[in-house]
Order: C-alpha cells, then sequence, then structure tokens
C-alpha cells in the first residue's frame, strides 16, 4: 500500500500524491472535449454534466449526483464514480499538451459517495515517461476523502481520432462536425 502525506496532513492510501511540475499548454478546458462526452458533454442527454476547470495546473471539479446515478440505498454508483474521475483525470493530459486515450484506470472507494451532497473532485499529472503519462485524483466532501484514483493515458494525436471518425456511421459524423480536432490537440 503506496501512503504519502499531503500538505494538510492527511494521508493518501492508494495514491502517491506526487505532482509532476509543468507549465499549463491551455489556458482554459473550454472546447477542449467533444459536446457529447457522457461526462462532460452538453449536448449529453442524462450524462454526469460535469463541468471541470483549470486550477493551476490541477483539474477541478464539483458535482452533485443526480437520483438517476444511484447504486447502493442513497450513494453513487460506482460506475458514475470511475466515470467522474476518468473525465476529470483525462483532462490531465490536455493540461500538459498531450491529449491521450486511457490505458488503465483504478478507482479505490474509501467511503460511500452520497446522492444530493455536493462533491469536489481534483485530478494533477503525477508521472510522464515519453507517451506515458500518469495522473492521480480523489473526490472528498467536507473534507473527507470518498475515492482514490490513478490512471495511465497514452499520448495521441489527431490522425487518432481521424481513423475513428472515418469508421463512423454517417448519423454519427454529422453528430461529430461540431468537434473539430484543431480545437483538441493544443
Amino acid at each position: 500500500m503506496n501512503t504519502s502525506e499531503r500538505s494538510d496532513g492527511s494521508i493518501y492510501r492508494f495514491v502517491s500524491g506526487n505532482r509532476y511540475a509543468f507549465d499549463a499548454a491551455v489556458d482554459t478546458l473550454d472546447g477542449h472535449h467533444t459536446s457529447y462526452c457522457w461526462g462532460c458533454g452538453p449536448d449529453a442527454r442524462e450524462g454526469l454534466e460535469l463541468q471541470p476547470y483549470l486550477d493551476g495546473i490541477e483539474v477541478a471539479a464539483e458535482l452533485t449526483f443526480a437520483p438517476r446515478f444511484e447504486g447502493g440505498p442513497g450513494t453513487v454508483h460506482g460506475g458514475a464514480i470511475a466515470a467522474f474521475m476518468d473525465d476529470l483525470l483525462g483532462y490531465v493530459p490536455v493540461v500538459y499538451g498531450s491529449p491521450g486515450v486511457t490505458a488503465k484506470l483504478d478507482t479505490h472507494f474509501r467511503n460511500p459517495v452520497p446522492l444530493g451532497v455536493a462533491v469536489n473532485g481534483r485530478a494533477w499529472l503525477s508521472e510522464v515517461d515519453g507517451r506515458k503519462m500518469w495522473a492521480e485524483g480523489t473526490i472528498e466532501a467536507d473534507g473527507v476523502v470518498l475515492v482514490e484514483a490513478s490512471a495511465l493515458f497514452l499520448a495521441i494525436d489527431a490522425s487518432h481520432w481521424q481513423k475513428v471518425f472515418e469508421s463512423l456511421s454517417e448519423e454519427q459524423r454529422e453528430r461529430n462536425l461540431t468537434y473539430r480536432s484543431g480545437d483538441y490537440y493544443p
């Protein structure tokens, strides 16, 4: 088990807490993802409606999970929590300047995430090795760590999505015409 003391004295149990220093490649997260992304897209019906923002070189977001995300009584389904973390952590490579795809996501549930309570997510870059980027993050409520997560991302370029786009149906292509690769890749 990996433990690391944070500046506020609390202990991470499942992530290193390491922060990789770099200059942010973007000034804002607006427009850096598709409008139909289930996690953060404004046009995604029944999505999470996550609205991540920059806080220095960290990515942050507040969210109150809607009742449709219930798992156990009064608590958020683990899949919705993992989606929150995947989306939040996924913005970290964008801030670094190398958008990537998720290769591995580890989500550790330390405490139940309650429905109807505002939670705060934070994510940061912890390591870089060539095309590989590791991000870590937490979800907290009232100062209590509820979830810790880490992810490995592989840097990609616009040609990756061009290949995907070419395989889409006409309806899917039409829907994604508002998304231009130049908006996502700095």
